[in-house]
């Protein structure tokens, strides 16, 4: 049965979380087992995680890296890859649900919620929700015109 009992605050945090962990394994080449990792952050079975979860996940996982092409463009003097990993995480997720989400979700809400979750799991203090939220705010387009991916 499919949980459908948890918050999207909630379900925003373990996005991160598991986002986080497919990076540091992808990082030290090792291998990524989707569902496992999934249910093992999710505490449940897979098949009872939330499916905002999972689609969100299957959308980064598959657009990875030109999403990560398409942040690097707005990054000035930085490289993605040198960027704390739980702010690498963030920025994936958040421009992969503003990018692919099914319904319309507005640029200020996902900012809001990247910035949150950059104050919670963050550990550049005030400097990474800023660095967050900046980002954001150049790359997420209100015509959602400027990423046309998978």
């Amino acid at each position: 049965m499919e949980n459908t009992n948890i918050s999207r605050v909630k379900a925003q945090q373990l996005l991160v979380e598991i986002m986080y962990s497919f990076i540091m394994h992808e990082n030290n080449d090792l291998p990524i087992n989707f569902e496992d990792t999934i249910s093992d952050i999710c505490k449940v079975p897979f098949e009872d995680c939330d499916f905002f979860i999972k689609i969100i996940l299957l959308k980064a996982i598959k657009n990875q890296h030109k999403i990560v092409e398409y942040i690097s463009k707005y990054l000035k003097n930085w490289n993605f890859h040198r960027l704390n990993t739980t702010i690498q995480a963030i920025l994936i997720i958040s421009v992969t649900e503003y990018y692919y989400k099914g319904e319309d979700i507005l640029k200020a809400i996902v900012i809001d919620n990247a910035v949150t979750l950059a104050k919670i799991y963050g550990d550049g203090g005030e400097k990474d929700y800023k660095f967050v939220n900046g980002i954001l705010d150049n790359c997420l387009d209100n015509g959602k015109q400027n990423l046309l991916l998978d």
